[in-house]
């Protein structure tokens, strides 16, 4: 919805993706400081959610922003993750955040620091619960030290496994959720893109290595698998994907982007999707198969 990674969006679709996600039952959205080169995801939610604010609770996240000339910078000193605060609280008129991220470490500040900053900001009522995202287990160790985080926020899907795996440790000693992102993989899960897809020069998907050469048959390979099983179910992959992203150890939320009503419908079906475990048995097996030949 923030038009930096994903091509012809539109304010007033994405508004409609939201009253369809609110209408499927889903209740908690996901933001962030840099979703926007000025903010236009924390806009879109607050018109969104005008008048039904009392039904969601809000994460965002902190500490990574896009300069000037629209480089992105991680930045998460102290001060500049409560400036940032400051800036979402105005976007979306929340005097309190419920649940706020670390966005991702940088290469400069100890994470100690960061994690120190965002327990002052629960200290003054400003924040309910913090998290960190983008971490590995080190990172979320040291940060545990200094504030329990409440979930970690990690990439994760069907043929990314290996951070989440990593961290379950952490998280099981911690007693904290894990909230992954990427669960369709860019669009890429959802299987409505063909061998012979033709991606728009600009479209970012490109800088990815699944989205191109043989790692892409690979991928197609796979799919063709999810594509037989949805046709048994006669439901959607993307369904597929969101139900058994949901039925993985550790997994507390999982976070579906979309920039049209029927994806975020189609995603919030799995919530109710009732699928057994002889297909995602099957699921299993395709999955080991792709990462056999990508070892």
């Amino acid at each position: 919805m923030a038009g930096i990674s994903t091509l012809d969006v539109d304010d007033q679709q994405s508004i409609a993706t939201i009253h369809a996600a609110l209408d499927a039952g889903i209740n908690h959205f996901d933001t962030a400081f840099s979703y926007g080169y000025d903010g236009r995801s924390d806009r879109i939610l607050r018109v969104a959610l005008a008048s039904r604010t009392e039904e969601v609770v809000i994460a965002t996240k902190v500490g990574m922003h896009y300069d000037s000339s629209q480089q992105r910078i991680l930045d998460a000193s102290p001060n500049r993750l409560r400036f940032e605060v400051d800036e979402i609280r105005k976007r979306l008129n929340r005097d309190i955040l419920e649940l706020l991220y670390l966005h991702s470490p940088d290469a400069v500040t100890p994470i100690e620091a960061s994690a120190e900053a965002l327990a002052s900001l629960v200290e003054q009522g400003i924040v309910r619960h913090v998290g960190v995202s983008n971490v590995n287990t080190e990172q979320a160790t040291r940060f545990s030290r200094v504030i329990r985080p409440i979930v970690i926020q990690p990439p994760f899907n069907m043929l990314q496994q290996e951070t989440v795996r990593s961290l379950l440790g952490i998280c099981k000693d911690q007693a904290c959720g894990i909230a992954c992102y990427w669960p369709l993989m860019k669009g890429l899960l959802a299987g409505k893109m063909a061998r012979d897809h033709q991606f728009a020069p600009q479209d970012r998907r490109l800088t990815y290595s699944i989205f191109q050469g043989e790692n892409w048959q690979r991928a197609q390979d796979f799919l063709d698998t999810l594509r037989d099983i949805s046709r048994e179910l006669d439901i959607p992959i993307a369904t597929i994907v969101i139900a058994w992203t949901l039925s993985q150890p550790g997994i507390t939320t999982v976070l579906c982007g979309a920039k049209r009503p029927d994806q975020i419908r189609e995603s919030a079906s799995a919530m109710h999707a009732g699928i057994n475990d002889d297909k995602f048995d099957r699921i299993n097996q395709a999955i080991a198969a792709f990462q056999s030949q990508n070892d």
